[in-house]
């Protein structure tokens, strides 16, 4: 383990932000060239490492590069350091995965000597903490355009330990209310965009989620109202944005998600004349390492494995035979 844990300090040591990871994935590539892998950075500053042993599986690790940032002030010890202090290894991303990182690096170090036949690529993704999955996605489809399909893909996020063969997807969903601007002195003249929103709430609230015996129920949270003007003084509301955070299950597809609140907008309007509104699945700027701007969409879909699935089987009988007893079990987070 002490080759692990120093690849994992040498990882924590060098910052890496989410859309500042210039630094640790040349750190990645080189470290996985020396050791055997054809390694390179790709446009989009992931690091797609391939070790070909010749016939057998293309397995793929993955592990992501950036981290949330640090501020050193609010840490007891210093999130760059890679301090280790009563058999705990401190730092920004030692568990948000550069640990994870260290020990698929070391893993494919040790097959790179190994007689092991097969394929292993070690992604290390950018961006995820921004957009989960879309840069591992972009990995994956330059990996099939060359012809490298993988049979499966294992993914390093924490898991106490266990196993975990599924997780709930992700989305985020803004709902616009148009209402119309008036003095608050005379209400009666404008349509308050914040009453129509409270309606479209309550019919969210009731609608139907699904579920999945193994990741349980969907969920659709409001998280956030946004009226306009702004500042608040002396105006009626034109308009309301709603957010919410839906946690996706298997089936769930952008254009089912956007139907269903799109049937309860459609619904409203029936009701009232005035209720006006229009939903969206919200976006962010990604920047390239080459400075190019790409809108991304937040989208990452549900999956699950069945328990008796040879990848989930296969994982159990190798960690039970390290002495290790891990659950199967699945992710409450995306």
């Amino acid at each position: 383990m002490a080759d692990v844990v120093e690849m994992a300090q040498d990882l924590i040591r060098i910052p890496s932000p989410t859309g500042r990871e210039g630094r640790i994935a040349a750190f990645v590539r080189d470290v996985l060239t020396w050791a055997g892998f054809q390694a390179r950075v790709n446009d989009h500053g992931t690091v797609v490492a391939i070790l070909r042993r010749g016939a057998g599986p293309t397995l793929v690790f993955d592990a992501h590069l950036d981290t949330v940032e640090a501020e050193a002030f609010e840490w007891t010890h210093h999130p760059f350091a890679g301090e280790i202090a009563d058999d705990k290894l401190y730092g920004r991303g030692a568990s948000d995965m550069k640990g994870a990182l260290a020990a698929m690096m070391a893993a494919g170090q040790a097959l790179a000597r190994s007689p092991i036949q097969g394929t292993l690529i070690l992604t290390g993704t950018s961006w995820e903490e921004h957009f989960e999955g879309h840069t591992l996605g972009l990995a994956l489809e330059g990996l099939i355009a060359q012809g490298l399909r993988p049979d499966a893909v294992i993914i390093g996020e924490a898991s106490e330990m266990n196993i975990k063969r599924g997780q709930r997807g992700r989305t985020r969903i803004h709902v616009d209310i148009q209402g119309q601007a008036a003095h608050s002195a005379h209400p009666e003249r404008g349509i308050n965009a914040v009453y129509k929103a409270s309606d479209l709430i309550q019919a969210i609230r009731a609608m139907p989620l699904p579920h999945d015996d193994l990741l349980g129920d969907g969920i659709a949270e409001l998280i956030g109202i946004h009226s306009f003007p702004e500042p608040v003084d002396s105006v009626v509301p034109y308009a309301c944005r709603v957010s919410y955070d839906l946690r996706l299950l298997p089936g769930q597809t952008r254009e089912s998600v956007l139907a269903q609140f799109g049937q309860i907008i459609s619904a409203l309007g029936r009701q009232d004349p005035q209720f006006r509104a229009e939903c969206g699945i919200a976006s962010g700027i990604l920047v390239t390492p080459s400075g190019a701007r790409e809108t991304v969409e937040a989208f990452p879909p549900a999956w699950k494995l069945e328990e008796g699935h040879p990848l989930v089987q296969t994982a159990l009988r190798a960690l039970r035979s390290i002495g290790q007893d891990p659950a199967i079990t699945q992710y409450g987070f995306c």
